[in-house]
């Protein structure tokens, strides 16, 4: 069951999530639509709840449309935002992210509704999607680490979900 609403997710996000920023060079984007929603009607969980703690790099542009995008329709304090380069704190604590998921590249965005983890993005995403992915985590008992393919972490594997809240939480925030 599990891996059926796991592959549902799988095709509505296949085409949404763009590759991120590998090493903290300025990789080529393409030309894309914004990412800010023209109907929000859609979306269907409260706003207010959501919060997103992402590690990023000034040099991406993946990560200045999300630092631009997510405030923009959550509010103006929906967003903690660590950088990487120069502050050696936020970069090892970067690399507990690498150990527990093999992420390389930025953006990885930390998707928190009512103070809880739900969602870990790598990549860029259509920002009236969050709800989404809250409501298709709940539904799958787990967090969802969504990056070229999607994949589920259990509800029961609290040692890892803890570390990975640590993480997004405790990170040094520099300027949004």
């Amino acid at each position: 069951m599990k891996k059926i609403v796991v592959g549902i997710l799988a095709l509505l996000i296949i085409a949404v999530v763009a590759s991120g920023c590998i090493g903290g060079e300025n990789t080529p984007q393409s030309t894309t639509e914004s990412t800010t929603p023209t109907d929000s009607n859609t979306f269907t969980l409260d706003k207010s709840k959501f919060h997103f703690y992402m590690y990023g790099l000034a040099t991406c542009p993946h990560c200045k449309k999300m630092k631009e995008e997510l405030p923009k329709f959550f509010g103006e304090n929906s967003l903690t935002y660590y950088e990487i380069q120069g502050n050696e704190y936020n970069g090892k604590m970067f690399e507990q992210l690498y150990q527990i998921l093999g992420v390389t590249g930025v953006p990885v965005i930390g998707i928190f509704y009512d103070g809880k983890l739900y969602a870990i993005v790598n990549g860029e995403f259509p920002v009236d999607y969050a709800d989404d992915f809250v409501e298709e985590a709940k539904k799958a008992k787990g967090i969802l680490f969504i990056t070229d393919k999607v994949y589920l972490i259990p509800e029961n594997n609290t040692e890892i979900i803890n570390k990975l809240e640590y993480v997004f939480t405790n990170g040094e925030p520099s300027e949004v």
